[in-house]
């Protein structure tokens, strides 16, 4: 794409509030909201909030030679063929998570992608790369001064909030279930530490998997619980994802990250210290010089000014192609491995 103008993006599918998040960064980079298409119900809450996009067709945008990049945040099953859409037209395609809900539709994207360079389709992963405690405690392990990475313990606990759900929500086939849906944020995390962001082949191994509906019985279809066992260039990563946050917690989850490596760990506790420290963003370590508190309030978040970057060169600064697509592999393999729950 040229470099001479700013990148300019169109929404296509508003229902997710990671829409608002993705938006925000990319605009604050730099990149123009130029266009919309009516779909999602958060659309006119986008509408309202970004009032320089204009509303139009999903065809116009696709057609739209200005058009550079394609935001995709509607329901979860529907993103896969707005993606491939998107790419035959030329266009660049940012995802919220899930990108994909069915192995299916990740073979369609592998061969869209086929002989292309860069990373034309990327979903983004924000526990990681919005979260300042668990993106610098990714950074320590990489840096080696935790020695060599044996463990990855991640946790992706939510609250339900029931009453404020979609209908989408409930429903397995929208969502690709919780290991493809939540599990994404751990297995890009445990192949962000294992093969530490530069290697061209990432591959994953499903050793366990178990999904399971336990306190959710009004809505049998959905799962609320999920855990996965996965092995990563001999990195062991153990993940339990789930909908049992109580109410009385003041956070929405209490995200975290653990690293265990053979001269020290790290503890990332993304929402909520349980030790009573106030505020969010934690990371603790645990070395031979002793136990302290890392400050990561001037870690950067800066995955879009690199993604912007990436867009220009055809670069993979942020993360290579092959890890977007092992990660949806990995999570959808665990999918369909999946036992129920308590068996």
């Amino acid at each position: 794409m040229s470099t001479a103008r700013p990148v300019s993006f169109a929404v296509v599918g508003a229902d997710h509030l990671h829409l608002f998040e993705l938006v925000d960064r990319l605009v604050a980079a730099g990149a123009i909201a130029s266009a919309h298409a009516p779909l999602g119900d958060l659309t006119q809450l986008y509408a309202d909030w970004r009032a320089e996009s204009i509303e139009t067709s999903v065809e116009a945008i696709l057609d739209d030679p200005d058009v550079d990049l394609v935001v995709l945040a509607g329901v979860p099953k529907d993103r896969a063929e707005l993606a491939i859409a998107a790419l035959r037209r030329g266009k660049r395609v940012l995802s919220a998570k899930p990108g994909v809900t069915t192995p299916a539709q990740l073979g369609a994207i592998r061969e869209e992608l086929a002989g292309r360079a860069g990373r034309p389709w990327t979903v983004l992963f924000t526990e990681r790369f919005e979260n300042r405690a668990i993106g610098a405690a990714i950074d320590l392990a990489r840096s080696g001064a935790l020695g060599e990475i044996v463990h990855v313990i991640g946790g992706g606990p939510h609250r339900l909030g029931a009453e404020g759900r979609p209908e989408w929500f409930w429903d397995h086939e929208a969502t690709g279930g919780i290991l493809v849906d939540i599990g994404s944020h751990q297995a890009d995390q445990l192949l962000a530490i294992a093969f530490d962001g530069g290697a061209s082949a990432v591959v994953g191994e499903v050793r366990t998997s178990s999904v399971g509906n336990v306190a959710c019985g009004e809505h049998p279809g959905m799962q609320d619980i999920g855990s996965m066992t996965l092995v990563a260039n001999g990195v062991v990563g153990d993940h339990r994802v789930d909908f049992l946050t109580p109410d009385g917690l003041d956070s929405w989850g209490d995200v975290r990250l653990q690293i265990v490596g053979t001269r020290g760990t790290a503890e990332a506790r993304a929402n909520v210290d349980p030790a009573g420290e106030a505020g969010a963003e934690h990371l603790i370590v645990v070395d031979r010089e002793g136990t302290r508190r890392v400050d990561v309030s001037e870690h950067d978040v800066d995955w879009a000014p690199r993604f912007l970057a990436d867009l220009r060169d055809d670069g993979e600064r942020l993360m290579s192609q092959a890890h977007v697509l092992e990660v949806c592999d990995l999570t959808l393999r665990a999918q369909e491995a999946a036992v129920p729950w308590g068996t």
